[in-house]
């Protein structure tokens, strides 16, 4: 059986090492879009879902002042140690990591004031079960923010993906997870109403992108996640990569190869 959660664990933690390299710059300004219209009480208990080495984790501290106790979990323990370690460093006392499944929280009920998620959620497989266990974990009153990639994104690269598994017949590919992983708006908003939420605002930002296909196949090798890659035979993955940036650099136009970025964000609260 297809172990899904171990792959996207082996994923994480083979890049966890360069994901500050990849990430530092742009998952705080997704943190502070994230957390922009969020209300966050006095000496809030938060929770980060997903915190990877803790970008928007130290993020939403410096936002609060440093008031607060702050934890947050990860599927990949290279990305918990790392992450403590740069709590060590910045000098943090009142933030705790360890590791953790989004679907199964290791917290009391109406354990947290806020529990945010920031670029996780498509990750996850059974998201209506991590969406009820964010809400038994709120206080009353308590929010949830979200933000990750939905629907459309990644949509050129999916079809490139789909051309490369016509053409290789011979190896099985198997289809790309973005058909499972990604949800839309109308799917988000049905997701927290079967959770319990009663008050939410969801909605997305469409944006287009350019990728330089050159460093493609290079990024792929450092481990970065892609779609595709998820239920992909570890031997196939730098055939398929290098075929998928051979056609990136075919349909590139003067300024790269263009590439849907939808992003959802997600607010909700436990009334």
């Amino acid at each position: 059986m297809f172990d899904f959660k171990g792959r996207v664990e082996g994923i994480f933690s083979n890049f966890a090492e360069a994901y500050d390299d990849i990430w530092e710059k742009r998952m705080p300004v997704y943190t502070e879009l994230l957390i922009r219209d969020l209300q966050i009480p006095e000496n809030p208990t938060v929770l980060d879902v997903g915190c990877g080495t803790g970008l928007s984790t130290f993020t939403l501290i410096k936002r609060v002042q440093g008031k607060g106790k702050f934890y947050g979990i990860d599927i990949s323990e290279k990305m918990i140690n790392l992450a403590m370690a740069k709590a060590v460093d910045l000098g943090y006392s009142n933030v705790e990591f360890r590791g953790g499944d989004a679907e199964q929280l290791d917290f009391p009920e109406s354990s947290f004031d806020l529990i945010v998620s920031n670029k996780t959620f498509l990750w996850l497989p059974n998201k209506q079960k991590a969406l009820n266990e964010m809400f038994r974990a709120l206080k009353p009153m308590g929010q949830a923010a979200l933000l990750f990639f939905g629907e459309q994104t990644a949509r050129e690269e999916e079809e490139i993906y789909n051309k490369i598994r016509n053409r290789h017949p011979e190896h099985a590919l198997p289809e790309s997870s973005a058909r499972t992983l990604l949800i839309g708006l109308e799917e988000t908003h049905e997701l927290f109403d079967r959770a319990g939420f009663k008050k939410t605002r969801i909605y997305g930002i469409h944006e287009i992108g350019y990728r330089d296909p050159s460093k493609y196949y290079a990024s792929i090798a450092a481990g970065v996640a892609d779609f595709w890659r998820i239920n992909m035979p570890p031997e196939l993955v730098d055939m398929v990569a290098k075929e998928i940036s051979e056609e990136m650099t075919k349909a590139k136009t003067d300024k790269g190869f263009k590439t849907t970025i939808y992003n959802i964000i997600a607010y909700a609260q436990k009334t």
